[in-house]
């Protein structure tokens, strides 16, 4: 696995994986193991905040923190620590988009 910076699961549906060398989009929708590690960083959703899932960009900086940026107008998104984080989810989800591969035409 290569050392990755920066990982974004955006609304619209790609997913970009950022390293040194690297900068790979993958469709979102062609993850299997997305779902655990956004539903891991809104699992972190302050109680009194009224942000549902629909999200507008998820950033997470290795080794630092997950920012959640909400879709909904009027509503601020959160920050986790990195050490938080579910890393056995986040590990697959890295290895998942390193190893994709477009589907031939």
């Amino acid at each position: 696995m290569e050392t990755w910076s920066t990982l974004h699961i955006f609304g619209y549906g790609e997913t970009q994986l950022i390293g040194t060398d690297f900068n790979k989009k993958v469709p979102t929708s062609a993850l299997i193991s997305v779902l655990a590690v956004i539903d891991d960083v809104y699992s972190f959703k302050p109680e009194e905040n009224t942000a549902t899932k629909e999200y507008h960009a998820i950033n997470i900086f290795n080794d630092m923190f997950a920012d959640w940026q909400t879709a909904q107008q009027g509503i601020e998104g959160w920050r986790v620590q990195f050490a938080d984080l579910n890393k056995t989810a986040l590990d697959e989800l890295v290895a998942e988009i390193e190893a994709y591969t477009p589907p031939a035409e």
